[in-house]
């Protein structure tokens, strides 16, 4: 899938860094398996230009990535998403907090675009075969 054609929705004024927020959407197309192990990202440059944002944006969000190790960067090709890491084991206690903050995150940011928890309730409901 080429991200370049896909629609992509920055917010300047969100209170979202932009880098974040693209860190995100890549994410986001990771775990939905819109972009899979292989695939290479777009060049910095070409991203930049579609999003309207600062190189050193994009370049962040890819820097971040790759210490995540979502992506490599491979001199001289591009960046291309990385095999899966193993997630650390966690216990019961580390996974509720886990969830917990991540659900925080998650309303916190649906409040911001006007989306009631019931509303993000049905949609993941609706999206879990992505899980």
């Amino acid at each position: 899938m080429d991200l370049l054609d896909e629609p992509w929705s920055i917010e300047f004024n969100s209170g979202i860094p932009v880098y974040r927020q693209i860190v995100n959407h890549l994410q986001a197309a990771i775990a939905t398996g819109r972009i899979k192990e292989g695939d290479q990202l777009p060049a910095i440059r070409a991203l930049h230009q579609k999003l309207d944002v600062n190189p050193n944006t994009v370049a962040k969000a890819y820097r971040e990535l790759a210490l995540k190790g979502i992506i490599s960067a491979q001199q001289g090709s591009g960046c291309f998403v990385a095999p899966p890491v193993k997630a650390p084991a966690l216990s019961a206690r580390q996974k509720r907090t886990t969830v917990n903050q991540l659900y925080d995150r998650l309303v916190a940011e649906a409040k911001g675009h006007g989306i009631t928890p019931g509303e993000l309730a049905r949609l993941i409901k609706q999206n879990d075969s992505y899980v």
